[in-house]
């Protein structure tokens, strides 16, 4: 709270900020690939970034303390935002709501569309906006208010941490070198500043061997030179060395409502696909298998309440697509089984890292790095510029004949599968848990529970398949809003999502799997998927069984199931498909229905979707507060543990390069960092009497307990001595005597007190050395005496 002692000018501070503020906006032109137009967010970023930087450079100059100074700022900041989303500057009650609701749109786009975004779509700008400021605010906050220019350097680095991870290109080069360079030109303007306040003498009057050497060349040595540089060439190669993964905190979609068909996070990516009113061909096989069915794009294991993810995957450098593939984890040997051939031909409007593949199958022979994952048996791209486009590769696939009486369904034993394939989020509403065991009650087994949940979802539940109604997600508050008697509309996420959800609660392992429904054949084996086949489903493992495949969405999209699930089971018979219910129903030549995107009043009723949008929102401001908590966490520790260490490094090399009263002040900031003796009120010749025992052979191998004294160290006590008497002349002789010429000019000062300081430190144990550097009591001292004072 601590206003600062020497408040540097206002033109000064204006400046300082005024860089900081030029580095952080060219540092966020990195995320103009999340945009088709990145002005959308960069003008007014730079226009609430003016006003945060005015009001600082202003309330800095005039002394107002640090957080007074930071809160100004954040609340200037939030006006200023949401006048810019709202278009009203007064605070209120509806502005608030309309600043939510404007983010949680911006939210639902990125979770939908793919960068860059078109602003055909909800736009994003609202969110990067306020994620732009927020970042201005805290590197003006570290850089100029708290002088910690270094610690700004990690909220420049977290900037470009956003589009490294989310897009596909990652940042450019050009605002990387641009602020760079602006990151060193503000450690230079603080280095050059703190040597011209409380440094070298400056100008044509200095005369002394102190005040020698240019601010701006210490600066750029001390400061630029040193530390900016490191930092740069830390932050090029670190992230080489640091491991990315297909993760989705930020989940952004497929896809901006143009070009071709495009897969990286498959839920995502689906339904902007299905949602294109042009059924774009994309896979063509030749097979002897006279009814080619689902083909596999990708496997989510991971249901975190939020969404459904990849989760973290193996995949070894062995599991490639070379040949023949391990046996189905789970499927019993005396499981009948057939083999048939397949040639897949990808043209180039299918772009997915993930190789669609028939699930189960005994090969996959591909051309690149496609690596499959042992427990889903799914294939991703290890090499980054890898993709599907183009791809014509072969594969051998199983069809297991499991029959209808159920003899390979059996319970699987705990530890069957991993974890992660049973485990739910805390969250899941008690509305879904109660329907998943009311449901299935009759069940005897876990094989029945499966059967019932399927039919209950096509069948008995009045259900209705329509992509346009669908809410969207599939999240905790989406799940419940589907599940509850007044909704029950959505598409085959929602349908896959709830029945996995589900089969976890009972205990069965269960996860959601993408890809394509039936091809349509066009020649004499030759059969064709498009991107109107897309789909979801679940996949439940059973003893014996292994993972298969259940289909509970209903006939109006899917106009049949497996065999194995359409049986009896308890309080109910086999599947009617004419009963089920299906505002989209159709017939056609193939088992699959094109998904329905003509426009239809929507079936919820009024505030379900707000409901799940604001459950959605909900979770998103959650994960957005973690992140920033988390950022402003690292900055926290960052300067608690570098701060002080660093603060005392330069004010050493400060006072090393002042006069006899500098160097004497090192000494006894040093004694007090080491917690030698320093009597205060003594004269420089008594203070040194009681250092010279203190003084050990800074060139001795180290050791628990050094031996100290004059006669160990005898060349520190004669510099201690000259020390002293350099001291002793400055400060009493008259100026312009013999006695202060001969002050001015010896030269072998500085190196004498530069030897004393490593005596006095070899002269301690470890433990007080390590306090020393990390802990310096000078650099807290005057801290917690200013406090008092205060008081």
């Amino acid at each position: 709270m601590n206003a600062p002692r020497n408040p540097s000018s206002l033109p000064s501070t204006l400046l300082l900020g005024t860089v900081a503020l030029l580095t952080t906006w060219v540092a966020l032109t990195a995320w103009q690939g999340f945009v088709t137009e990145p002005g959308s967010y960069l003008g007014r970023v730079a226009a609430a970034g003016a006003v945060v930087v005015l009001l600082g450079a202003v309330l800095r100059w005039r002394a107002a303390p640090r957080l007074v100074t930071i809160g100004v700022q954040v609340l200037a900041a939030a006006l200023v935002v949401a006048w810019q989303i709202t278009g009203s500057p007064v605070p209120s009650g509806g502005t608030l709501a309309e600043v939510g609701n404007a983010l949680s749109t911006a939210v639902d786009s990125a979770r939908t569309y793919s960068a860059p975004i078109s602003p055909r779509v909800p736009p994003l700008w609202p969110l990067l906006l306020v994620c732009g400021v927020a970042f201005v605010v805290i590197v003006d906050a570290v850089a100029c208010t708290f002088r910690r220019v270094p610690g700004a350097g990690l909220a420049l680095l977290a900037i470009y941490s956003v589009p490294s991870g989310l897009l596909d290109q990652g940042p450019g080069w050009g605002s990387f070198v641009l602020a760079a360079t602006g990151f060193l030109l503000l450690l230079h303007l603080d280095a050059r500043e703190s040597l011209q306040r409380w440094g070298r003498s400056l100008g044509p009057d200095d005369a002394s061997p102190w005040g020698h050497g240019n601010p701006v060349r210490e600066a750029a040595r001390a400061g630029a030179g040193r530390i900016g540089v490191t930092a740069t060439v830390l932050a090029l190669v670190i992230p080489a060395f640091v491991p990315v993964l297909g993760t989705d905190f930020f989940d952004l979609g497929g896809g901006d409502g143009s070009g071709d068909i495009r897969i990286r996070k498959p839920i995502a990516d689906m339904r902007r696909d299905l949602e294109r009113g042009e059924d774009v061909p994309m896979v063509q096989v030749h097979t002897d298998d006279p009814d080619p069915s689902y083909l596999r794009i990708s496997v989510l294991n991971r249901f975190t309440g939020v969404e459904w993810s990849s989760g973290d995957r193996d995949v070894a450098q062995e599991n490639t697509a070379s040949g023949a593939l391990p046996e189905p984890a789970g499927l019993a040997s005396s499981v009948p089984r057939t083999q048939y051939d397949y040639r897949v031909q990808i043209n180039d409007h299918l772009d997915s890292t993930w190789l669609p593949t028939q699930f189960p199958a005994a090969a996959v022979q591909a051309e690149g790095d496609w690596r499959f994952d042992p427990t889903t048996m799914d294939f991703l791209a290890a090499d980054d510029d890898l993709d599907t486009r183009g791809m014509d590769y072969t594969m051998t696939a199983l069809e297991p004949d499991y029959g209808t009486d159920g003899r390979y369904f059996r319970d699987p034993a705990g530890g069957s599968v991993p974890d992660e394939l049973l485990e739910l989020p805390s969250g899941v509403p008690t509305l879904v848990r109660d329907l998943a065991r009311s449901v299935t009650a009759p069940a005897t087994n876990d094989y029945e529970r499966a059967v019932i949940l399927q039919r209950f979802f096509r069948e008995t539940g009045g259900f209705t398949y329509d992509l346009r109604a669908a809410p969207n997600g599939t999240g905790n508050g989406t799940l419940e809003d589907f599940l509850a008697p007044s909704g029950r509309v959505g598409y085959c996420e929602q349908f896959a999502s709830a029945m996995a959800v589900m089969a976890r609660i009972l205990g069965i392992p269960a996860r959601v799997a993408v890809g394509f429904l039936e091809p349509d054949p066009i020649g004499d084996g030759v059969f064709e998927y498009s991107s109107h086949d897309l789909h979801a489903w679940p996949e439940l493992y059973f003893a014996g069984a292994g993972w298969v495949r259940f289909e509970p969405t209903p006939s109006g999209r899917v106009e049949s199931v497996p065999d194995y699930s359409d049986v009896s089971a308890p309080g109910s018979g086999p599947e009617n498909t004419d009963a089920a219910t299906s505002q989209s129903a159709s017939s056609g030549g193939t088992a699959t229905v094109a998904p329905n995107t003509a426009a239809s009043k929507p079936t919820e009723p009024p505030g379900a979707t707000a409901d799940d949008s604001a459950g959605g929102a909900s979770h998103t401001g959650r994960n957005l507060a973690v992140g920033g908590g988390l950022l402003v966490l690292v900055l926290l520790v960052a300067g608690l543990v570098l701060g002080p260490r660093s603060v005392r490094k330069t004010a050493r090399r400060s006072r090393l390069g002042g006069g006899p009263d500098e160097l004497w002040a090192e000494l006894r900031a040093t004694s007090l960092d080491l917690d030698l003796p320093w009597p205060d009120g003594r004269s420089p010749r008594e203070i040194g009497t009681v250092l010279v025992d203190h003084l050990a052979d800074p060139d001795a191998e180290p050791l628990e307990r050094p031996r100290t004294g004059p006669d160990v160290a005898p060349q520190a006590a004669d510099a201690l001595e000259r020390l002293v008497d350099a001291v002793e002349r400055t400060r009493y002789a008259r100026p312009g005597s013999p006695a202060a010429v001969a002050v001015a000019e010896r030269s072998a000062t500085e190196a004498d007190a530069a030897l004393v300081v490593a005596s006095l430190t070899a002269g301690v144990t470890p433990r007080a050395r390590r306090r020393a550097q990390w802990l310096p009591r000078s650099v807290w001292r005057p801290l917690r005496v200013s406090l008092r004072t205060r008081r």
